[in-house]
């Protein structure tokens, strides 16, 4: 699949960028908070305007802070969604009117300035209509006057972009890219295994817990297919979380699951398997979605012969309700194993596509049923008339029974094991579900 043309959003700190940004996709994706500087990696979404497609970036403000440890990382950031962009809008803010750090983003940027459109964000009535003339020492030809909080002028700014974007070709339709959120504790690794599985160094990885804010999404190309992959912020205890931003990136995390095709629940290998970890690894479960555990840090385990499956063991005692979902070792900062997570997503969409003929469903039932019919419960015996799968992602059965009220749940979990024996759906649950008799 071809890249969509990329459309960044740059500009100094709190000029309004993340908002903007949710203005555009009409939900809120970025945090978008008074503090300044609290979107530091990349953010992106696909956006369509006026049947024009194209993704839309949001980027860390610009900071000439020298106290700030991550400003010069999101700089160097800025500059790469600059050059990789189709267009960039350059949002001023017009509070402070052109400041230093916009004149010196200006300058580092000089040989991008032809696909450069200005924006001046925060212009809210004739007294702030009246300050843009100050913004013409940009040396831009037009200035668009908008409000990313209540969505004036964004039409017409959207419009001048799709304008200077490259029109696609009409060709066949592609597969979507397949989204695979990481997950997990502050700390575990997350977006140095985004760094491993992108092969650069896209996302800012230190030794601070929580660096990550946003859920930050980048592209990669893996075999001919697209990959989507979601680098979340640590999710906290909700103790720790009353307030603030942590509150809002927990959450923003845990939003971030529930909506991939593919959650990786990251792990610490080197330190104790804790109520926290069930509570993030129950998010993809709950969500019904595809989920492998990845134990990372694996090159700091003191290891034996049985090392491994006394790990996993930890893990299916802590976390039962993921008895499906595949556990793999490996380190993000050494790449041990690394090169076997997009192949294991592939495998889980697979498996949460599978469809099984209903014939072939019939004859598998009758012979897990004859083996063990079920016994009498609530007033009566069950009796399943007929199976068919309704549904995909994840795979959901209907049965046709005499009466529902009739099957326990330890017998629900009974046919779903059997079933799983021959099909396995590695990496996904399924759904089974009974429809009564009409009478």
């Amino acid at each position: 699949m071809k890249r969509l043309p990329a459309v960044a959003i740059i500009g100094k700190q709190n000029s309004g960028k993340s908002t903007l940004f949710n203005r555009i996709i009409h939900r809120r994706k970025a945090i978008a908070h008074e503090r300044p500087g609290v979107t530091r990696d990349t953010v992106e979404e696909k956006v369509t305007w006026n049947g024009v497609e194209f993704l839309l970036v949001d980027t860390g403000g610009y900071s000439l802070e020298k106290s700030d440890p991550f400003a010069a990382e999101v700089r160097t950031r800025i500059r790469e969604a600059a050059r990789e962009a189709a267009v960039i809008v350059f949002l001023a803010d017009v509070d402070t009117g052109p400041t230093s750090e916009d004149d010196v983003l200006l300058k580092e940027l000089r040989d991008q300035r032809s696909k450069m459109i200005v924006a001046v964000n925060k212009v809210e009535n004739d007294t702030d209509r009246w300050s843009l003339h100050e913004f013409q020492s940009f040396g831009f030809p037009d200035v668009h006057a908008v409000s990313a909080v209540h969505g004036s002028g964004v039409g017409d700014l959207l419009d001048d972009v799709v304008s200077r974007l490259p029109r696609k070709a009409p060709g066949r339709e592609e597969k979507e890219p397949l989204s695979i959120a990481i997950i997990g504790k502050p700390n575990v690794g997350k977006s140095s295994l985004v760094n491993a599985l992108v092969g650069e160094e896209r996302n800012i990885v230190t030794e601070i817990p929580g660096t990550t804010r946003d859920s930050v999404s980048l592209r990669v190309r893996w075999r001919g297919r697209d990959f989507i992959l979601i680098d979340t912020a640590g999710v906290k205890r909700r103790a720790r979380t009353e307030h603030g931003l942590d509150r809002i990136s927990s959450f923003k995390s845990l939003e971030s699951a529930r909506h991939a095709d593919v959650v990786l629940v990251m792990l610490d290998a080197t330190s104790e398997l804790s109520r926290q970890d069930s509570r993030v690894a129950s998010e993809g479960h709950r969500a019904r979605t595809g989920v492998a555990i990845l134990l990372n840090k694996w090159d700091l385990v003191e290891k034996s012969s049985t090392s491994a499956d006394e790990f996993v063991g930890k893990v299916r005692e802590a976390m039962p309700f993921l008895y499906y979902a595949p556990v793999l070792t490996i380190s993000a900062l050494t790449g041990l194993r690394v090169d076997r997570i997009l192949p294991l997503a592939v495998k889980i969409e697979a498996a949460r596509e599978l469809r099984i003929p209903t014939a072939q469903l019939n004859e598998l039932l009758e012979g897990i049923i004859a083996r063990n019919p079920p016994s009498y419960y609530a007033g009566g015996s069950g009796k399943i008339y007929y199976a068919t799968q309704t549904g995909i992602k994840p795979p959901t059965f209907t049965l046709f029974v005499n009466k529902a009220a009739y099957f326990p749940r330890s017998y629900i979990r009974y046919l779903n094991n059997q079933v799983r024996k021959v099909f396995t759906f590695e990496g996904t649950a399924i759904k089974i579900s009974l429809r009564s008799k009409e009478r």
